[in-house]
């Protein structure tokens, strides 16, 4: 029996291996494959510690800039600061470094030193002075809840000291070397920690704590902190040349409230207040300080229910925002623990800034409107309609494969078209309410239906634009295409359903808060996204009507008023800001020059506030008339090397030919929410549109006729993008016209013209005097991780192509080859990613073992160099091409998991 049943099991198992035979031999030569060719890229993933994505290696340089990342500090002194660093040592006491016992220290605190700089220090400061409260940086509330346990006593200890009026060279020394008067206390010896602390003429004068940091790092913070200061101070001038300026009518006749700078920006400093009575809450885990807010900031931040800012560029419109996430945080938080918050932008950049403002926390999210859009949609049931991204009609594909073969293309510009479709005809909360979503021809036509001030259609026009629209439509079903009405509408309808249906899906899309920037660029339909996400009286909007040049966006305070009307929310007057602290008044004056011209002939384009008071004097733009494009490469290669040239969007690759390739030229669409040092508006006047030559010279000379609006609406989109572009500059901007032409003659007869009541807005400007404006190599590495930043964030691989671009060029302009390799990298993979782009050919078993082999080698470099979020892009693309699908399991378990790993995933 025994033998029988040997036998049987040899026969089974040698019939199981000839049935199977190919199958194991198939697994085999795919196991032995996927070794040669992913075994590397398995174990590169073994010594990477963290993902590192470009906003991460933006703060990785910042904590280096500033001295607190001590694994890279000492690298860091001889590259950045050496110098500096020298020449304060030289001035410094010998002894600063040496260990001075704590019985010293105990000692110092009660007698005061006898040299000079003690008398100097005693005669600033009476000992009677006393302080209520004092003021400390998110740095310095950033030691206090991460650092060791131990400081928080000690920093109380030495606050309260200070606010007695104690004072001795350990507890109030004045830095050496530094250009305005900055003090360091001893927190205490041992560890090095000094605290760096100003005191500011504020009424009544307080003590503004700016870091805790060891004393190797004092230098270098001092510096940071002076050109904070420097920076602040320039809002300061002389009463001879305030009168002067006013008189010119280049600065505003009422004085302007002294604002402290953070040191990384002109944005205000962001400072939380602190009470003695309450001081030694600090040493508790609990501790929450409470956010210094002015009056003004006070009524926008604690304004009930649904609140919409408003405000020109530059105002701290997204500083109000990163306030009122904050204050929310520490006041809801507190009364209902399910408390959630939800930022959303356009931007990656944007989400990125406003997460770093506030800081992580686990009840907030901070989404792209395109990432909230894909997250809406996964989560929620009722999936009918597959809305494949190559099949969408954006404004580029409308005008090209729709308008151009239109037959009513030369009397409706494509723009127009676009606009009343988006915005009106399938856009509007009128639409939605119809079965079909689609606004009805007689409500349309039908001038007192929509009203004149919202479409400013020409009334003979519409029909004709209503049947083009109707043509579009069926476009749309023909070839089984859809655009962005289609799909939020599609989204609102699930929405709606889930919240009768399906509460549990429905609460976890919901937020207790929603914030939206840039809220111009929204149409009513995405707006009523945004109340169904919060509520009727959860949102929290901020947004310039005068920068709404998204095409197909007609924005106005209104709409948001509609939508809210539709949901139940009451909203209340917009909150507005209007202290400019991105450009100087020069270029302001410039600006509201044309908003100027913007309100007196478009009055229903865009609401009018108030006049934008600048911080910083500053000179005029340039005008550089009749500047060849060889005289302008010379400029960007030597003096103004590292100066943005903006034109308009469809443009810019061709300008960036005529450049040698510049990198950095941008269009002024694409340049909306960034800020540059110098600025080129290049041949912008030359290149408007043929028809609105004429009407564009009769405008600026002030001889546009009463019906301008009603005849030339297009002219308002013109001028909303001038201003869009003026307003990019921070310090320097030029007025470029390589050739003349109707509109740039007069424009800049109208900018150099001295009227009896202001200056000129800008100077005539010879091209051999223009000064030297280069980039530093800070600036340089700041504006490669923008772009860098931005590529990460889009999906459209051709735009991202031609930011890494940019930002390869800025860190080559540097010394530091890592930042330019790691970009050369990324850019390798967006390259590869577009050449896997649908639709795919017929590959052969070679073709896909060479794009196989090619991708790991790519990943493996990606992976070291941090970049997982790349890495996830690359599978994603790689997918159909995997020689086997034993290799894409084995790629999911062994590798791509542990990218996605908390922590790891972007």
């Amino acid at each position: 029996n025994d033998a029988a049943t040997l036998i049987q099991s040899v026969i089974r198992a040698y019939a199981t291996r000839k049935i199977f035979a190919n199958v194991l031999m198939r697994r085999m030569e795919e196991s032995q494959h996927f070794a040669i060719v992913w075994r590397r890229v398995i174990a590169s993933l073994d010594n990477i510690a963290t993902s590192t994505c470009w906003a991460d290696i933006r703060e990785q340089l910042i904590d280096i800039k500033v001295g607190l990342d001590d694994e890279m500090l000492d690298d860091t002194d001889q590259r950045l600061s050496k110098a500096m660093e020298e020449a304060v040592q030289e001035e410094s006491n010998e002894g600063d470094d040496e260990f001075i016992p704590d019985e010293m220290i105990e000692f110092e605190e009660l007698v005061s030193d006898d040299d000079d700089v003690a008398n100097e220090v005693a005669q600033k400061w009476d000992n009677s002075t006393q302080w209520l409260s004092f003021q400390m940086t998110s740095h310095v509330v950033k030691f206090l809840q991460q650092g060791d346990k131990k400081y928080r006593s000690f920093f109380v200890r030495r606050m309260r000291q200070l606010a007695s009026g104690e004072r001795s060279r350990i507890l109030q020394k004045p830095l050496k070397g530094s250009k305005t008067l900055i003090y360091e206390t001893y927190l205490e010896q041992k560890s090095g920690h000094r605290i760096l602390w100003t005191e500011e003429p504020f009424s009544p004068p307080r003590i503004v704590i700016w870091y805790v940091a060891k004393h190797k790092q004092v230098s270098r913070l001092m510096q940071l902190i002076d050109d904070s200061k420097s920076r602040s101070a320039r809002q300061q001038m002389p009463a001879t040349l305030v009168s002067e300026l006013q008189n010119e009518g280049l600065i505003p006749q009422n004085e302007k409230e002294n604002v402290l700078l953070d040191i990384f920006g002109n944005v205000p400093l962001k400072v939380y207040d602190v009470n003695f009575n309450a001081i030694n809450e600090i040493t508790k885990d609990s501790w929450t300080p409470q956010l210094h807010l002015t009056d003004e900031e006070r009524d926008i931040v604690e304004a009930k229910g649904t609140v919409l800012v408003l405000g020109r560029s530059g105002t701290g419109k997204t500083v109000t925002i990163t306030q009122r996430l904050e204050f929310d945080r520490q006041t809801e938080t507190a009364q209902d623990p399910s408390f959630t918050q939800l930022f959303v932008a356009r931007s990656m950049r944007l989400c990125r800034y406003v997460e770093g403002a506030v800081g992580e926390d686990n009840r907030s999210s901070f989404l792209t409107y395109a990432r909230l859009l894909n997250d809406i949609e996964s989560t929620l049931p009722g999936q009918t309609r597959n809305f494949n991204p190559s099949e969408k009609i954006d404004f580029g594909r409308f005008k090209r494969d729709f308008h151009h073969h239109s037959s009513s293309n030369e009397k409706i510009s494509a723009l127009i078209l676009w606009t009343v479709i988006r915005t009106f005809l399938k856009g509007s909360i009128e639409a939605f309410q119809t079965p079909e979503g689609i606004l009805p021809r007689d409500e349309f036509v039908e001038v007192e239906r929509l009203g004149k001030n919202r479409c400013r259609i020409p009334v003979e026009l519409r029909e004709q634009v209503y049947d083009e629209f109707l043509q579009y439509q069926k476009y749309l079903q023909d070839q089984q295409l859809w655009d962005d009405c289609d799909r939020v509408r599609h989204l609102l309808l699930r929405m709606k359903h889930a919240t009768k249906h399906d509460p549990d899906a429905f609460a976890q899309v919901q937020r207790s808060k929603v914030y939206v920037d840039e809220v111009q660029d929204y149409t009513q339909l995405e707006i009523l996204l945004f109340f169904y996400l919060s509520g009727p009286n959860g949102l929290f909007l901020a947004g310039d009507p005068a920068q709404s040049v998204v095409e197909g966006t007609e924005f106005r305070f209104e709409e948001v008023r509609g939508v809210g009307h539709f949901v139940g929310s009451v909203i209340q007057k917009p909150k507005t800001v209007n202290v400019n602290f991105r450009s100087h008044s020069g270029i302001l004056n410039c600006a509201g020059g044309v908003l100027d011209l913007l309100f007196t002939h478009f009055p229903s384009s865009a609401k009018q506030l108030k006049k934008d008071k600048g911080l910083f004097q500053g000179s005029r733009p340039g005008v550089l008339l009749g500047t060849s494009i060889d005289q302008l490469n010379i400029l960007l290669g030597d003096k103004l090397k590292g100066a943005v040239v903006l034109t308009h969007d469809e443009s810019a690759r061709h300008c960036r030919r005529l450049l040698k390739d510049y990198k950095l030229v941008y269009g002024v669409r694409e340049a909306k929410g960034l800020e540059f040092k110098t600025v080129i508006i290049l041949d912008f006047f030359r290149e408007i549109p043929s028809s609105l030559q004429k009407p564009w010279r009769e405008l600026v000379l002030g001889r546009a006729t009463q019906d301008f609006e009603r005849s030339y609406p297009l002219v308002s989109t013109f001028l909303k993008l001038l201003y869009t572009g003026i307003t990019r500059s921070i310090e320097k901007l030029f007025f470029v016209e390589t050739k003349s032409s109707t509109a740039g003659d007069a424009t800049m007869r109208w900018l150099t013209k001295k009227d009896s009541d202001r200056a000129s807005y800008a100077t005539r400007n010879n091209i051999n005097d223009v000064e030297a404006m280069s980039m530093t190599s800070d600036e340089f590495i700041s504006e490669g991780i923008n772009n860098a930043e931005l590529a990460q964030s889009l999906d459209e691989l051709g735009q991202a192509q031609l930011l890494l671009e940019r930002s390869i060029w800025c860190f080559e302009q540097t010394d530091i080859i890592e930042l330019a390799a790691k970009a050369r990298i990324h850019y390798s993979s967006i390259l590869f990613r577009q050449e896997l782009q649908p639709p795919h050919d017929e590959k052969s078993a070679n073709d896909r073992a060479v794009i196989e082999m090619r991708a790991a080698q790519l990943i493996e470099s990606l992976t070291k160099e941090g970049l997982f979020f790349e890495v996830l892009n690359i599978f994603s693309s790689l997918t159909p091409f995997l020689s086997s699908e034993y290799a894409k399991e084995e790629l999911e378990k062994r590798f791509i998991r542990k990218i996605r790993l908390a922590g790891r995933e972007e």
